[in-house]
């Protein structure tokens, strides 16, 4: 009977045994399932949010994550798997902790992302998008932009003497109103100024600048001595001779008459210095209702249409200093007269000066 129980204890034992063994076994099979299928879910999350989550620092970010050269080659799509294996691949702490600093670093982050996976631009990430680390270039560009200030600003120097330049070896010869400017340039010798020669004097005309120089001759002095205009211009050396001649002409040789006396004398000037460059200034006009017989505006301006075409022909220079002093009626502007007439202010003077300097600029 004992013997029967002990029999029947040990088959109960053994069976019991079998039941917890079986279940132990599936409960191990099912946690490994669970786990396996916790672990493949983890990671189907993680590959399906890779997708959006990696391209956040490709586009928007890889500069700061990367530096401006790794992140041009990002946005390139040459170079994004270093992003991503420096997340996988760091410790489970540190790749946790820079994918969310990463995928929280700007509100819209996920919202660019989908933007570039849908092929269109992120706002704010559009130029490191489409030039490929262009941002990295700013500085580059920046640095060019102020060496292109810097040239230009050294060119536009150069330009200023090389203007200033143009003068060296001029002469300019007139009457009157040749004089003041000469005056007007005495005072200002730390310019350009300072470059030019003047033969001046009152009452010259280029009727009386054909005259043997004698005792009631209006010639210019030069080195203490009255000279013809040509043989004065030779010993100076001149190279550009600027002419204005007229004032003292219209009413005694009218119009066609002073433009042959004009043509007469510049011809003498080329005979005896041939490499010198003839360039005529217009006559400068009248105040309004200060005219004097032919020494009118509207005669005025014919006239210098006739020195225009004089010059043309004749491969001279033409400087228009004339309309650059006038008023909305052609005349004189009040502002630049300096006695009621025809003479002129320093601050017609002035205007001289931008119109010449720009007159060189265009003949360089």
């Amino acid at each position: 009977m004992v013997i029967k129980m002990k029999r029947n204890w040990w088959k109960l034992g053994v069976a019991t045994g079998m039941v917890l063994a079986v279940m132990a076994g599936n409960g191990r099979l099912d946690v490994s399932a669970a786990g396996k299928k916790a672990e493949e879910g983890v990671t189907a999350r993680e590959s399906k949010g890779v997708k959006t989550a990696r391209h956040i620092p490709i586009d928007v970010s890889m500069k700061t994550a990367l530096g401006a050269e790794d992140g041009g080659k990002a946005a390139e799509g040459g170079e994004t798997g270093n992003s991503i294996k420096y997340v996988e691949n760091g410790s489970n702490g540190e790749a946790n902790k820079t994918s969310g600093a990463e995928n929280n670093q700007n509100g819209q982050s996920l919202d660019e992302s989908e933007a570039v996976t849908e092929g269109t631009t992120p706002p704010g990430a559009g130029s490191a998008a489409e030039n490929g680390g262009s941002g990295g270039e700013v500085s580059k560009d920046g640095a060019k932009e102020g060496e292109a200030s810097e040239d230009g600003a050294e060119a536009r120097e150069e330009n200023a003497e090389e203007i200033d330049a143009y003068f060296d070896d001029s002469v300019f010869v007139g009457d009157s109103i040749m004089l003041g400017f000469r005056n007007y340039a005495m005072k200002r010798q730390d310019t350009f100024l300072s470059r030019m020669g003047f033969l001046a004097a009152g009452s010259f005309s280029a009727n009386n600048a054909l005259w043997d120089v004698g005792g009631e001759s209006v010639h210019p002095v030069y080195q203490g001595e009255q000279r013809q205009i040509w043989d004065s211009i030779s010993l100076m050396g001149s190279k550009k001779v600027f002419i204005m001649l007229g004032m003292n002409d219209l009413n005694i040789t009218g119009l066609e008459g002073t433009c042959e006396k004009y043509q007469e004398l510049i011809g003498k000037i080329q005979e005896a210095n041939q490499e010198a460059e003839i360039h005529i200034l217009s006559m400068t006009y009248v105040l309004r209702g200060k005219e004097a017989g032919k020494l009118n505006n509207d005669t005025i301006r014919e006239y210098n249409g006739m020195l225009k075409e004089m010059a043309d022909e004749n491969g001279w220079g033409y400087v228009n200093v004339a309309d650059a002093l006038a008023d909305e009626n052609g005349d004189l502007a009040e502002e630049y007269c300096s006695d009621g007439f025809a003479h002129q202010n320093p601050e017609a003077y002035d205007v001289w000066v931008s119109v010449l300097r720009k007159y060189a600029g265009e003949h360089l």
